[in-house]
């Protein structure tokens, strides 16, 4: 493997911060970079973007809020737009403008006008409801994991638990879920897109979340999907045709991506740090502030889409000028030690945790409060179930590479006395 850009912990603050590529391909999949980047430094550096092109690049917690919260940063690019970088990454010239639709692409009132219409649905209050919906999901998977001889977690328990909850609330239909998770893997390679599977996957995508649109509007039932085209059929200028249907797409795709990785490195990591899994299971009543540690810890989501400087900025000692680019890296930034005590370590019973894991500012995650939700059920309900539960393959072999996300956890369901 070639080395990569990422330096090792900088003492003197003389010295160049060197360069965080995203487009290097060791970076990309090196473990033990992504460990020197969150141990090392602060300060705003330049970088590469997964393009190529240059970026600033934010890792202080400091400086990733600002960055994240400022009104002078914005998503959109110089030109209004991120058809070039799309059609540059795979997304086909005829659907790129409904990707450019999103709600991760769009801006100020654009942005509140959407982000309005599914606010309410997915509000804190309302998701609690869905609690015991999501237990009695959860339960069922654990049911069948019981008759597998060495279970994987993450086929078995996380990903289909994460995308059964975001497509029962939105609507989709049940035959379409195991192919939006093979498109999910595919976009999950779109730091390093392969051209032969990237674009066919974007097109099933849209193709499929079109077909959901119409058949909602012939047939309207009781799920979020309904809602926002009952809003669109009433007024077309508050929801536009591309924006509805990116909308339920990046609502689906979002939705169960980010959990199927908490979920998955949460397992993981507390296997790896069995004195914090007992404190877990010895207090049940700690699993709100131990899954909030683990989307700080482990990084679910490693970092935002860029933001781009509307006028000159400073920001960690630079001053960035307008239409500048700045990537910031929410794993770095829940590894600060200036702001958390001990921040490598893993503790379920922190209090004091702000971690931006799921952003901040006018773009901060829809769904957080479910993510948070169905981590704490998935987790609580598998340690409850399987006490004994155990990794069947050697950590190293499956851990996640630091922007990618892990592929496989086959585990053992019982101590290695009762094996034999």
């Amino acid at each position: 493997m070639t080395e990569t850009s990422a330096p090792e912990h900088i003492t003197d603050p003389d010295e160049p911060a060197g360069e965080f590529d995203l487009s290097d391909p060791a970076f990309i999949t090196d473990p033990e970079a992504g460990e020197r980047w969150l141990g090392g430094p602060r300060p705003v550096c330049k970088g590469k973007f997964a393009d190529g092109s240059d970026v600033w690049v934010a890792t202080g917690y400091q400086d990733v809020r600002a960055v994240l919260s400022e009104p002078t940063f914005r998503s959109r690019p110089p030109g209004d737009s991120h058809r070039e970088s799309m059609l540059s990454r795979g997304i086909p010239e005829d659907i790129v403008d409904m990707f450019d639709s999103t709600l991760l692409t769009m801006d100020g009132d654009d942005h509140m006008r959407v982000r309005r219409l599914v606010t309410r649905a997915l509000s804190a209050r309302r998701m609690l409801t869905l609690t015991p919906a999501v237990t009695a999901m959860a339960h069922r998977l654990l049911d069948d994991l019981a008759d597998k001889p060495e279970p994987d977690l993450i086929a078995d328990y996380a990903h289909p638990l994460a995308i059964n909850v975001i497509c029962e609330m939105l609507g989709v239909d049940e035959h379409y879920r195991e192919q939006w998770r093979e498109w999910s893997e595919t976009l999950a390679q779109a730091l390093r897109p392969n051209p032969e599977q990237f674009a066919p996957a974007v097109r099933g995508m849209a193709r499929v979340t079109k077909e959901l649109v119409e058949a909602r509007k012939a047939e309207p039932r009781d799920d979020l999907i309904s809602e926002l085209v009952q809003v669109h059929e009433e007024d077309s200028d508050r929801l536009t045709d591309d924006e509805l249907v990116a909308l339920a797409m990046v609502l689906v795709q979002a939705g169960h991506e980010t959990v199927r990785n908490l979920i998955a490195l949460g397992v993981f990591t507390l296997l790896q740090h069995p004195d914090q899994l007992k404190l877990l299971k010895d207090d049940p009543s700690i699993a709100g502030r131990a899954v909030a540690e683990l989307v700080r810890h482990t990084a679910p989501v490693k970092h935002t889409f860029r933001r781009f400087a509307t006028e000159p900025v400073e920001i960690g000692g630079v001053t960035v000028q307008p239409g500048e680019a700045v990537q910031v890296v929410l794993a770095a930034a829940n590894r600060d030690p200036a702001e958390f005590g001990c921040p490598a370590d893993l503790d379920v019973t922190r209090e004091h945790n702000p971690h931006l894991g799921f952003g901040r500012g006018a773009h901060y995650c829809l769904g957080a409060s479910l993510a948070l939700i169905e981590g704490e059920v998935a987790l609580t309900a598998l340690f409850e179930r399987f006490p004994e539960v155990r990794l069947a393959a050697d950590p190293a072999e499956i851990a996640p590479r630091y922007l990618l996300a892990m592929q496989r956890l086959p585990v053992h369901l019982s101590p290695e006395t009762d094996e034999r």
